[in-house]
């Protein structure tokens, strides 16, 4: 049964569920905001379940995971997809192995994702990552790419979503990179492939069930992560034409499952909102093992911050309530960065944090000064310049950004956040509203005066009846 956004929206006191055989969730803290309360009605994934950063070329470096991670410690993060043939042979350039191999100490669990076509070179490639430097020893997982559409990765590279054309190649390149790392002193619980539902013409199910079939015979792998698209490899469709125009195929995802109980998947393409992860779920039959997010993290991070507590019944206590609270963590870390890098770095440090007031009035001002520290790093400009008696450092530059926003959306709590989203696409999907700009400005208008109303009568209940906490007020005004 799907589960209905209104059900989410309105049932702000039930606790059961369609899902019965999961227990249900804690009762949120009463110091969380009333608002928030209605998420209690949810319950918790199973703890075997996974929320994952899909790996994303140019995001997922370690800065962005290091953000992700601040903003929830049960997210699964992936790394960018690093060649084989780019760790071998540069295993003796520490900037490169810096760049694309280290680890900030707060990341784990993170997965290593390597794209390549010859068992031998994956199977190095494995063992430097995990041996070969102090930084680079603590990957949860490796994960060969089968699933890239890019012309250079599936063209000239041969890797990629073209390795679906040869599923015995790729069962080989797993038994080569399994076997390389198996006596390492390192703990790689396995490795992994994401994929595609199939490639060109070869996109039927019947297609899909061979490839897995044929890995599978020759490798250990056990679990895949599947986008559920298939990949136009003909030079006629762009990447992000693959990432959109071809249909999703949900159904192919839960039909192995179904017809492959022992083994792992996880579905990866177009989920959005948190409350799609329960929808996919539920679909599945409470089979799938995992969902993999990958541009909407990127697009609307404050959003995710919601994850832990909303799929998991977790609270996250890391100190970080507030977006200001996370710039200013984040700030601690790019300060530590930019000791050993210098101020060049400040393009890659910042560029994580340009998405964080999306949608929030001030957002466009936040972006622009987000680029002005970008764009301004490394010059002579006044309060830039490395060597200037006048530097300063990310810590005030950020707090200065800061303050273009309202103090509202600064200290506003992740859940008071998360409700003001559901109200928008609430809005969105009765009102038809097309598009952004205007037509998508007034829509956050109108979600922030229903909830204002909304916060507004709550504390008035339970001031003049002397409720003791929030959950005793909602139970007396539901």
């Amino acid at each position: 049964m799907r589960l209905a956004f209104d059900f989410l929206l309105f049932t702000l006191t039930t606790t059961t569920s369609a899902l019965t055989m999961r227990p249900v969730r804690p009762v949120h803290p009463a110091h969380l905001p009333l608002t928030s309360a209605y998420l209690t009605s949810l319950p918790p994934l199973p703890p075997d379940f996974t929320l994952s950063l899909a790996p994303m070329m140019e995001y997922t470096d370690r800065h962005f995971r290091h953000l992700c991670r601040l903003i929830s410690p049960e997210m699964e993060l992936w790394s960018e997809m690093v060649t084989a043939n780019a760790i071998v042979n540069t295993k003796e350039n520490e900037d490169y192995q810096r760049r694309f191999l280290q680890q900030s100490p707060l990341e784990n669990p993170t997965i290593l994702q390597l794209g390549g076509s010859d068992p031998s070179s994956l199977a190095l490639a494995c063992k430097i990552a995990v041996t070969s430097q102090s930084w680079s020893g603590n990957w949860n997982g490796i994960n060969l790419n089968c699933g890239c559409p890019s012309d250079k990765v599936s063209l000239k590279g041969c890797f990629g979503a073209r390795l679906m054309e040869s599923p015995k190649l790729v069962g080989e390149c797993i038994a080569a990179m399994s076997e390389a790392i198996e006596d390492t002193p390192h703990n790689i619980p396995e490795i992994s492939v994401k994929c595609r539902i199939g490639v060109d013409d070869n996109d039927s199910y019947s297609d899909l069930t061979n490839f897995i079939d044929s890995v599978t015979a020759v490798s250990p792998v056990k679990t895949f992560q599947i986008h559920a698209r298939k990949a136009v490899l003909d030079g006629t469709f762009s990447p992000v034409d693959n990432r959109t125009i071809p249909p999703l195929k949900y159904s192919f995802v839960y039909d192995l499952c179904r017809d492959y109980p022992g083994l792992n998947f996880h579905l990866n393409g177009g989920v959005m909102s948190l409350t799609s992860v329960y929808d996919i779920f539920e679909e599945s039959n409470e089979k799938l093992k995992g969902v993999m997010v990958g541009r909407s993290i990127v697009s609307q991070p404050w959003y995710w911050s919601n994850l832990d507590y909303v799929l998991f019944g977790k609270y996250p206590e890391n100190g970080v309530d507030t977006r200001g609270d996370l710039v200013m963590k984040y700030a601690e870390h790019a300060e530590e960065e930019e000791a050993v890098e210098g101020v060049k770095a400040r393009r890659r440090l910042i560029r994580p944090l340009v998405n964080l007031f999306n949608g929030e009035d001030g957002g466009k001002r936040w972006r622009q000064k987000c680029d002005e520290i970008m764009q301004s790093a490394g010059s002579k400009r006044k309060g830039y310049a490395e060597d200037s008696k006048d530097y300063r450092s990310l810590t005030d530059l950020l707090r200065e950004a800061l303050t273009v926003m309202s103090e509202e959306a600064v200290e506003r709590s992740r859940f008071d956040t998360f409700e003001l989203m559901l109200l928008k696409e609430k809005i969105i999907r009765e009102e038809g509203v097309e598009g952004g700009g205007g037509g998508i400005d007034k829509v956050a208008r109108q979600a922030k005066a229903v909830w204002e109303a909304e916060r507004r009568e709550r504390e008035r209940i339970m001031k003049e009846n002397d409720y003791g906490n929030e959950d005793e007020a909602l139970q007396n005004t539901s």
